[in-house]
């Protein structure tokens, strides 16, 4: 576990690295001596923490929190495990007057509610002139469902398994397994347990399914060897001096207590009950410390590079022109093999043209000499023969083919001969 020290004596103790924890989240201490405690499963959504004193502690559990805390010096907010704020709206909470509030596990918050244990202003009486509205703690147990809209004020008591309805002014406590309403709110069922389930979505099948639960999870009883009675709590608070102590108290006696009736109470039930022992697990923890408070040592300047002589320069400047001098040579070189590269081409190219062309004269002397042997074949000159007596046929031209004819065959024997 990290502990992150900042100025004036404030801590942040976390499991994670805190850019892995606050999600577009502010944290500011305004005084000294302050504590936040972020539990192992604990990441804070959109939240916003305000430390306007000193010695004040925030301790939040394992849950997605999504919550605007203001606290002034000396008071304490408990936070507990897997409680769902619902991301649409703002749960607020002011502490005042070195008073506390603290709520237990498993809950359901909606959005738009606010809760604050001080009036803030003074009302005095008017006969003797002594204040009346002093600041007083609040108290939520397990497994509570508030709904939008709610305000809770100053010394309630809201035990396990209640239900508070939508725009309720809560303004008295309430006893476990109630449903709860109004403006001041008041008892309207008694007896009753609910589920965290939502029906928004649920078909006939899924409704169906739900009309009867097996199970007693969220019926609470009251047991006085395990009630973690508020008046015990705020007793042994008020008599810590510093958030440390306050700490290392909460963690141990509620963090750590998985008692599922541990603060579970019905009406007429006995109420100043001392706390249950427990012990001390908070000393097994193990922290590095990382102080954000001390500045850091600055690291050591760079030694100045030492100048070269103009000896060395003028050695430098040789090296390049050197360098440069190879360059050049190296590409006058490839220059000239591109140059015979190409002429090699150019040379094979010419060979191919002449190779074509000595093919193509080929092929025109055979298909002459295929001309001229057709031009000496009989038949032929037999059919020139006849074109010409039938275009002098009026002159008596097919009597001249006849003879024609009989001179063609002869001279065609005599070379045959």
């Amino acid at each position: 576990m990290q502990k992150h020290i900042r100025e004036n004596g404030n801590v942040i103790y976390a499991y994670e690295p805190l850019d892995k924890i606050l999600n577009n989240s502010n944290i500011k201490f305004n005084g000294k001596n302050n504590i936040l405690f972020l539990a192992n499963k604990c990441i804070l959504q959109k939240s916003s923490i305000v430390f306007r004193g000193d010695n004040a502690l925030v301790f939040l559990g394992d849950s997605v929190t999504c919550v605007n805390i203001i606290l002034h010096s000396r008071c304490l907010f408990y936070g507990g495990n897997s409680n769902y704020y619902n991301p649409s709206g703002i749960r607020s909470f002011s502490l005042s007057e070195r008073k506390n509030i603290i709520i237990g596990d498993n809950s359901l918050y909606s959005f738009n509610i606010w809760f604050r244990n001080a009036d803030p202003h003074l009302i005095y009486d008017n006969k003797n002139n002594e204040r009346i509205n002093f600041t007083k703690s609040i108290y939520i147990g397990d497994h509570v469902w508030f709904g939008q809209d709610v305000g809770v004020t100053k010394g309630v008591f809201v035990a396990s398994g209640a239900i508070i309805g939508a725009k309720s002014m809560l303004c008295k406590s309430c006893f476990s397994n109630t449903a709860n309403a109004g403006n001041p709110i008041k008892e309207i069922k008694n007896d009753i347990f609910w589920t965290g389930g939502c029906v928004d979505n649920w078909d006939l099948e899924e409704t169906n399914k739900y009309n009867y639960i097996p199970n007693n999870d969220f019926k609470y009883t009251y047991n006085q060897d395990e009630f973690l009675s508020p008046k015990a709590i705020e007793e042994k608070l008020d008599s810590l001096n510093t958030a440390q102590e306050k700490l290392e108290f909460v963690y141990n006696a509620i963090y750590c207590n998985k008692n599922k009736n541990r603060f579970a109470y019905f009406k007429d039930m006995p109420y100043d009950i001392p706390l249950p022992k427990y012990e001390n697990k908070f000393k097994s923890l193990k922290f590095e410390e990382i102080d954000e408070a001390k500045p850091q040592p600055t690291p050591p300047a760079p030694k100045p590079t030492p100048q070269p002589t103009p000896q060395e320069l003028e050695i430098k400047s040789l090296k390049d022109k050197l360098s440069q001098k190879e360059k050049d040579i190296n590409n006058l070189d490839i220059n000239h093999k591109k140059a015979l590269t190409s002429q090699e081409l150019e040379i094979k190219s010419l060979k191919e043209a002449l190779s074509k062309k000595e093919k193509d004269i080929s092929s025109l002397e055979i298909n002459y000499q295929k001309a001229l042997n057709t031009k000496n074949h009989l038949s032929y000159k037999l059919g020139q023969a006849l074109i010409k007596a039938n275009k002098n046929w009026y002159k008596g031209g097919y009597i001249k083919f006849i003879f024609e004819a009989i001179k063609i065959k002869n001279e065609h024997n005599k070379t045959k001969i």
